[in-house]
């Protein structure tokens, strides 16, 4: 028995072994890539600062932070920063890299451009996001040196991670973070139905309280590093602000149902067990509490709950080891590995231990330490309890033989297990890489129109542009902008202006119906049509079938028909064309585009990519 004790639980230790491993690499590969930029820093503790107002602040109204960390713990006024972003060459991106804040406003600022602006954070739906990602994440949009004005207002901990990513550098980060939450959360759902199999098989209730437990443990994980609001509730507003409180009380309860059938508390314990009682009431009301009160009050309450509620159980478990219960130092171990865990994270969120991997991942490996050796206390102390009842009924020499039998099934039993368990973590795995299949499709899909996204085009046409060097064979380029669009948004309203997006996309995808034509939203109201293999001649043809399909017939909306028309700017590069680029060919796109609109609109003009 002991022997299989010890083997159980280095096995069961492998899985989180490896997330511990996947999260230190990950962190250290991003430490080693990205750029943290230099901060100022002003509070509206009156919450009075508009944009512009914070644009005019003179020098001395901000406070410097450099490249420090930026963590003011639990304080719901906003937050002005003044961000210095560095230039730089290719796709950048700006990440904070924190889930929980409400309101993220964001500011792009260069003397020559108007500024670009983000609205993000937890009270918008996720699908809102500029980049599908669990933190925040936009696209810093100039190359050359500027500044960039960020708002934050929050009823978590304000804690403002920044980070500068090149754009390949950044998703490439994300690879081992997804396989280690992954694998997190994939122990977490092994661990589940392994238990309900103990009892369906068993009808050992804590079996049954212990899964229910690791899932309020999961979900409340989940909120915690911002994969449930991406994955299980990402229009769900209400639970979003919510979530961390809720699944954290209701953990508690199913905690303190599961250690007194566990460890038989109202015979073995009963003050112990009328104290745990009483937590676990506390618990349900500050869960209860979390869907009336604000969140920065119930957050508090519940760090300062998990503190005591845990410190309790430890005793507890120390007061059942001394009374010579088997087992309780790893019930014990379990505890004071997620107490750890907490102290870290509470000290983290407010803003007394500065960390993010800390903050980000301690609760999820101490967690996940945590959910392993209950698990493994569980099955260890029901097989105890049947090997008492089996020395109780038979003699001495036929409990040998028996315990042998035993034994040998014990030791079947659990290479099926480690079977099932084997097969079930195969499932989980194909399951994420069919989730990282689907997350890279929508990674180039724009969200309204369902057509390739600019980042898509921006690959692909490097691609086009090489094969077609390559091959000897010409490679056009349309560039479609609607007429008098701002007008039209302006007057029906930006719901009519994005059904006439999203008609329009289709009525281009439509007409350009060769096999190897794409068409994608390149950005607004602009798209762009990549034609391999097709010269100029083609492609103004090509160009003329899509003008004449648009204003052809009207769009259908909610404020009835609407003639909408569009100007096109067609280049096109030859094998005989001076050497260039695939950026070359867009910017002549681009500039036959800019002739037309100049030129009254609703037109084709053309150009060669050498007129650029």
């Amino acid at each position: 028995m002991a022997k299989w004790a010890a083997a159980h639980r280095w096995k069961g230790l492998w899985p989180l072994i490896i997330v511990l491993c996947a999260c230190l690499s990950m962190s250290t590969a991003a430490a080693e890539e990205r750029i943290v930029p230099s901060v100022s820093y002003v509070k509206d503790s009156n919450a009075e600062y508009i944009f512009e107002q914070v644009m005019a602040l003179p020098e001395q109204a901000w406070t410097s932070l450099g490249t420090d960390s930026i963590s003011f713990g639990y304080d719901t006024s906003p937050f002005w920063f003044r961000i210095d972003i560095p230039a730089g060459t290719g796709d950048r991106l700006l990440q904070i890299e924190y889930p929980l804040i409400d309101d993220v406003r964001l500011y792009y600022v260069t003397p020559e451009q108007a500024p670009v602006h983000y609205a993000m954070g937890d009270r918008l739906p996720f699908p809102e996001r500029p980049i599908l990602a669990n933190s925040f994440v936009t696209k810093i949009p100039f190359d050359h040196a500027h500044t960039a004005f960020l708002r934050v207002e929050t009823t978590s901990s304000v804690r403002v991670p920044l980070y500068i990513w090149q754009d390949s550098s950044f998703y490439a980060s994300q690879g081992p973070l997804s396989v280690a939450v992954g694998l997190y959360f994939g122990v977490l759902i092994c661990m589940v139905v392994y238990n309900l199999f103990g009892y369906v098989v068993t009808r050992e209730t804590s079996f049954f309280s212990y899964s229910v437990y690791v899932v309020f443990t999961g979900l409340l994980m989940s909120a915690l590093s911002g994969v449930g609001f991406r994955y299980l509730w990402p229009e769900f507003i209400w639970l979003q602000e919510r979530a961390i409180v809720l699944f954290g009380g209701f953990a508690f309860v199913f905690a303190t149902l599961f250690i007194t059938q566990l460890l038989n508390l109202r015979k073995n314990g009963p003050n112990w067990h009328r104290g745990l009682v009483i937590l676990g009431i506390v618990a349900g009301i500050i869960a209860v509490a979390s869907m009336l009160l604000p969140y920065s009050l119930t957050i508090r309450m519940l760090l300062a709950f998990a503190v005591i509620a845990c410190s309790y159980v430890m005793v507890l478990g120390a007061a059942m080891w001394l009374r010579g219960m088997m087992y309780a130092q790893i019930f014990m171990l379990a505890w004071f590995t997620f107490l750890v865990s907490i102290i870290f994270n509470a000290l983290g969120y407010l803003g007394i231990l500065d960390g993010q991997f800390i903050q980000r991942y301690a609760i999820m490996i101490g967690s996940g330490i945590e959910v392993l050796l209950l698990s493994w206390v569980v099955t260890l102390m029901y097989s105890e309890e049947r090997t008492q009842k089996l020395e109780a009924q038979d003699s001495a020499l036929r409990h040998a033989l028996e315990a042998q039998a035993a034994q040998r099934e014990l030791n079947e039993a659990l290479e099926a297990r480690v079977a099932e368990r084997t097969a079930e973590l195969e499932q989980v795995t194909a399951r994420l890489k069919l989730a990282n299949i689907e997350l890279e499709r929508k990674s180039h899909e724009d969200g309204l129109t369902r057509l390739f996204n600019r980042r898509y085009f921006d690959e692909r046409l490097l691609q086009e542009f090489s094969e077609s060097e390559q091959r000897g064979q010409p490679l056009s380029v349309i560039m479609v902008d609607i007429d008098n669009f701002k007008a039209l948004n302006d007057t029906y309203g930006h719901m009519i202006g994005d059904d006439v997006l999203v008609a329009f996309a289709k009525r281009l995808q439509e007409t350009a119906s060769r096999v190897h034509d794409f068409v994608c939203r390149y950005g607004g109201e602009e798209f762009v049509v990549v034609l391999p293999g097709t010269d100029a001649d083609a492609a103004h043809k090509v160009a003329e079938r899509l003008r004449t399909a648009i204003r052809s017939e009207p769009f259908q909306s909610a404020a009835g028909p609407l003639k909408v028309t569009a100007s096109f700017g067609v280049a096109t590069h030859t094998a005989t064309s001076p050497k260039a680029s695939g950026q070359d060919l867009l910017d002549a796109a681009d500039k036959a585009l800019y002739r037309a609109k100049s030129q009254g609109r609703d037109q084709v003009v053309q150009m060669l990519a050498s007129d650029e």
